[in-house]
């Protein structure tokens, strides 16, 4: 008898097991690891600093309607987005009725947004009949940080001006 038995062969698959357990949670807590200090201790919407920055983008004093334009009931919103790819996402939005139509938003919004300070990402949008083609996108630093000024068309006559940011400060895409 060489003192192994169906329990002795065993003990090797068990400690096989063990051992791959352990370098599949030591590799997790690694690459956890890794992503806490490139996203940071407050880079979730839950945590301090997203909460803190989607009061301020909240807050943010955008350029009024124009004259005629009603705000949609219970369509207006602030959100934190973190599980759309490395950035998170703030959004402060305000969605209208407004029979002027697209051109008269525009020309409102292009003017009122240049006296607020803020800047345009790009050309005036051009229009079709009834519809805006393109967003318009305006740019302007809010505590310290890139932030964003955008004018969308959702409906024939519903559009909204949402305030975005990216929580880590970088600069936000039109």
């Amino acid at each position: 008898m060489n003192g192994t038995d169906a329990r002795g062969r065993g003990l090797p698959k068990a400690l096989i097991a063990a051992a791959g357990a352990l370098v599949l949670a030591l590799a997790c807590g690694l690459l956890y690891g890794a992503a806490w200090l490139l996203i940071g201790a407050d880079g979730q919407c839950d945590e301090p600093k997203g909460v803190e920055r989607l009061a301020r983008i909240s807050a943010v004093a955008v350029p009024p309607a124009p004259a005629g334009a009603n705000p949609v009931p219970g369509a207006s919103g602030a959100e934190c987005t973190d599980d759309s790819g490395p950035e998170v996402w703030l959004s402060a939005a305000t969605y209208y009725t407004y029979d002027g139509g697209p051109r008269a938003v525009i020309d409102h919004y292009w003017d009122a947004a240049a006296a607020a300070g803020w800047k345009a990402a790009g050309p005036r949008p051009k229009v079709t009949p009834g519809f805006l083609l393109k967003d318009m996108c305006f740019r302007k630093e809010v505590d310290g940080k890139p932030t964003l000024l955008v004018v969308a068309y959702s409906a024939r006559n519903e559009y909204s001006v949402s305030v975005n940011a990216v929580l880590d400060g970088s600069r936000p895409d039109c």
